[in-house]
């Protein structure tokens, strides 16, 4: 990660703990603004989708509770995301383009999940 913020314009970084994606994310970005998540991004691990299951569980908690396999995100500049992935590819560690983020207006919550095809 040091390496990253030496090289590229790390906008924020953030671990994705106890809170998950909902709780911790807004925690980064200037109020006026929000997340995008694109929720197909990743390979959600499949013990997941058995809490969810097993527990009656929505998906909008799901994402405020666990991390839903994505351990922390690094908000950079859209075009440096393929040299920053392929670095931590590298490394060993599994990184993907997840979302983006946008200006909002104060209707809108801070954290949204979307398909792929909704994007802007």
């Amino acid at each position: 990660i040091l390496n990253l913020i030496k090289n590229f314009s790390i906008k924020g970084l953030v671990h994705i703990t106890g809170g998950g994606f909902i709780d911790n994310i807004p925690r980064i970005i200037p109020d006026p603004c929000r997340a995008v998540i694109f929720k197909e991004s990743w390979k959600i691990p499949p013990i997941f989708s058995l809490i969810g299951k097993m527990g009656n569980i929505d998906d909008e908690e799901m994402y405020r509770v666990f991390n839903m396999g994505v351990g922390m995100m690094v908000i950079a500049r859209e075009k440096d995301a393929p040299e920053i992935i392929e670095r931590l590819d590298k490394l060993g560690e599994k990184a993907y383009p997840i979302g983006y983020i946008e200006k909002r207006d104060k209707s809108q919550p801070s954290i949204s999940f979307i398909e792929r095809n909704e994007r802007r």
